[in-house]
């Protein structure tokens, strides 16, 4: 496609691809404004991933391209109809296990107003995720939130009982 810069396919591919944190968070702070669901579900769900052992200083020296990457998150799970239940899972389930959900709040709280629209959509796994993400994060005061998720599992488990 045109407008310069990666094609959508090799942004994606960019992200998953990266060998460092550094090389993610220049993928995603170069192309910002071209990040989609797909692409900040990869980007959230590698940061996660490779976030084990980093230092509370690495994090204070990446913490703009953080608090950057995170602010597009919230905007685009806030405003796009396109992003999915799993999508939605995925960015939660990364911010939890890089450990910094709880001092990106916005975002935790973007999530978590998406989740309660897309609830029902949800499977068992992304029930799963979400819930261990929101309680790893200490978001476990967002009544709305947990009472959309146990609804929806409610429904699962009553769908699969009838199987």
């Amino acid at each position: 496609g045109g407008g310069g810069g990666p094609s959508p396919a090799l942004l994606t591919a960019n992200i998953k691809n990266a060998k460092t944190l550094e090389e993610l968070l220049g993928h995603c702070t170069a192309h910002r404004s071209k990040l989609n669901h797909i692409h900040l579900s990869a980007a959230w769900n590698s940061i996660g991933h490779k976030s084990g052992n980093l230092s509370p200083d690495w994090w204070r020296a990446h913490d703009d391209e953080l608090r950057s990457l995170a602010s597009h998150t919230a905007k685009v799970v806030s405003e796009s109809s396109e992003v999915r239940a799993r999508e939605i899972a995925n960015i939660a389930h990364g911010v939890a296990k890089s450990g910094r959900g709880g001092d990106l709040t916005d975002l935790m709280d973007a999530l978590a107003r998406a989740v309660e629209k897309r609830a029902s959509d949800c499977n068992a796994q992304e029930l799963a995720n979400v819930s261990w993400a929101f309680a790893k994060a200490d978001h476990c005061a967002d009544v709305a939130l947990f009472d959309a998720l146990s609804k929806a599992t409610l429904a699962k488990a009553s769908a699969s009982q009838r199987l």
